[in-house]
């Protein structure tokens, strides 16, 4: 994407906490493992390991929003399949840090109610 305009990578609280959490039981590894990611996110939004998100019921995403899930291992087992679920905004550039966890966390991923208070408080819907 030669002569594109860059993406800025915003945090949300949940995803700060979440990552928090994270670093503590998994290391240093772990927050290479996620700097890199996000690092490459800047220059490609849709990776190979990742994938578009269905979103939680009843809620929209403004135009030029998408919803995605990264999926790395930072380890081996349940506790080192980690995802990071993120928005992207392609009219602004932007890709918003939604929540960051391990498969020994949430098999599949956070409960939608869940998902959907950080979305809403994410985008201020």
């Amino acid at each position: 994407m030669t002569g594109s305009t860059p993406f800025s990578i915003e945090e949300s609280d949940n995803f700060k906490r979440s990552f928090k959490k994270l670093a503590k039981a998994l290391g240093s590894d772990f927050v290479e493992l996620i700097t890199e990611a996000l690092e490459s996110l800047i220059d490609d939004q849709y990776p190979i390991n990742s994938r578009h998100e269905p979103l939680p019921a009843k809620i929209q995403l403004p135009e030029g929003w998408t919803f995605h899930k990264l999926e790395l291992k930072a380890g081996k087992g349940a506790s080192g399949q980690v995802r990071l679920m993120y928005l992207v905004n392609t009219i602004n550039c932007v890709i918003k840090l939604v929540w960051v966890y391990n498969h020994e966390q949430f098999t599949k991923r956070p409960a939608d109610k869940d998902l959907k208070s950080v979305i809403q408080e994410i985008l201020e819907i």
